[in-house]
C-alpha cells in the first residue's frame, strides 16, 4: 500500500474551502491508499473547464476554476487556458503553491491536540459508521484522531476520490499545473494560510458531521460527479451541487460569498492599475453570484470563453 499524495478534496472542499491549505497540510501521512474500485477512464475530447475573459481599458485578464486533482491521461491544461496564462503578467490565487514542506509540517504539528479525539466527539451512530469505513478501507484513523475535524474528513474524502478513479499524483491537478506554469511571475495572494486556518476552524461542528455523513453515503461519487461537471465546463451543475451541499446557508455564506466579495475587491484594484491577471481559484467562486458577476457589477467586461 502506498502513502497518500499531498493533494485531496471532495467537491465541497474543492469548491469553498482553502483547497491549497488542506492539500498542503494533510500531505504524505500515515494514511494508506487503496487501489481504485474500477479502472478510471482515459482523457476524452470533452475537456473544456470554464474560463472567463475580463477586459478593462484595453487590457485582458482571466478567471479560471481549478481543482487539486484530475484523471489518468490528463497532464496538461487546455490550449486556451495555457494561452491565457502566457498572456497574463501576474497570477492571483488563494495562496502560492507549493507550500514549503517545512512550513506545512510545522503548521500541521501546531494543529494537533494530543488530548483531543475526532472520533470521541462523534455521535454514537456516526462513530459506528466511521469505524466501519476505517476498517473497510484499512485506514489507520488513529493517526488522524488528534487533528481538527475538517482535516480528518478531508483525508477520508481523498481516499474515496482516489478509489473512485481520480488522479492524485503531483503535479497534474489543474491548480498545481497553473502554479507550476506561472511560478516565475508575480503573485497576488487572495487569502493566505492563516486566514485559511481561521476559516476552517470556524465551520460549526454540526456542519462537519453532516459532511462526514455525506461522505459515508457517497463513497467518493460526489467527487466524481463534480469533477465531470468541471471538465466539461458545466458551471450550473457545479453550482447546484454546492447549493445542495451538507453546509447550512449561513456557513455557505461565510465561506463563499463573503470571500468572493473580499477577493473581487483585491482583483479589481489590480485590474484598475492596468495589470493583466490570471486568477485561479476553486470553481465554487465562479458561480452565478461569484467573481465574474461581482467584477461585472464593478464595471469590468466579463465574458465566458467558448472553446
Amino acid at each position: 500500500m502506498r502513502p497518500f499524495a499531498s493533494s485531496l478534496r471532495q467537491h465541497l472542499a474543492a469548491w469553498t474551502l482553502p483547497a491549497a491549505v488542506v492539500m498542503s497540510l494533510i500531505g504524505p501521512s500515515a494514511v494508506c491508499s487503496a487501489a481504485p474500485d474500477a479502472p478510471a477512464s482515459t482523457a476524452a475530447a470533452d475537456y473544456r473547464p470554464a474560463l472567463w475573459r475580463v477586459e478593462h481599458q484595453g487590457q485582458r485578464s482571466w478567471l479560471f476554476g481549478a481543482l487539486p486533482w484530475s484523471e489518468p491521461g490528463i497532464t496538461a491544461l487546455p490550449v486556451p487556458v495555457q494561452e491565457a496564462m502566457t498572456q497574463s503578467e501576474q497570477l492571483a490565487s488563494e495562496l502560492r503553491l507549493p507550500v514549503p514542506p517545512r512550513e506545512a509540517a510545522g503548521m500541521l504539528a501546531a494543529l494537533r491536540k494530543p488530548d483531543a479525539s475526532f472520533r470521541g466527539g462523534l455521535p454514537a451512530d456516526l462513530a459506528g459508521d466511521f469505524d466501519a469505513l476505517c476498517q473497510e478501507q484499512r485506514l489507520p484513523c488513529t493517526a488522524l484522531d488528534t487533528l481538527p475535524p475538517f482535516f480528518v474528513v478531508a483525508a477520508l474524502h481523498k481516499l474515496m476520490a482516489q478509489k473512485a478513479g481520480l488522479q492524485q499524483q503531483e503535479p497534474y491537478g489543474s491548480m498545481q499545473m497553473v502554479h507550476a506554469a506561472m511560478k516565475d511571475k508575480p503573485f497576488l495572494e487572495l487569502e493566505g494560510m492563516q486566514a485559511g486556518f481561521e476559516l476552517m476552524h470556524s465551520i460549526p461542528v454540526a456542519d462537519q458531521q453532516s459532511l462526514l455523513r455525506r461522505l459515508l453515503i457517497s463513497r467518493g461519487q460526489d467527487s466524481v460527479q463534480s469533477y465531470a461537471a468541471w471538465r466539461r465546463g458545466d458551471v450550473a451543475s457545479l453550482q447546484a451541487q454546492w447549493e445542495g451541499s451538507a453546509f447550512t446557508p449561513a456557513t455557505r455564506e461565510r465561506i463563499q460569498q463573503a470571500r468572493d466579495q473580499a477577493w473581487s475587491q483585491k482583483i479589481a484594484q489590480r485590474l484598475k492599475e492596468g495589470q493583466r491577471l490570471f486568477v485561479a481559484v476553486a470553481p465554487g467562486h465562479l458561480g452565478a453570484t461569484g467573481l465574474p458577476a461581482l467584477l461585472q457589477a464593478q464595471g469590468f467586461k466579463v465574458q465566458r470563453v467558448e472553446y
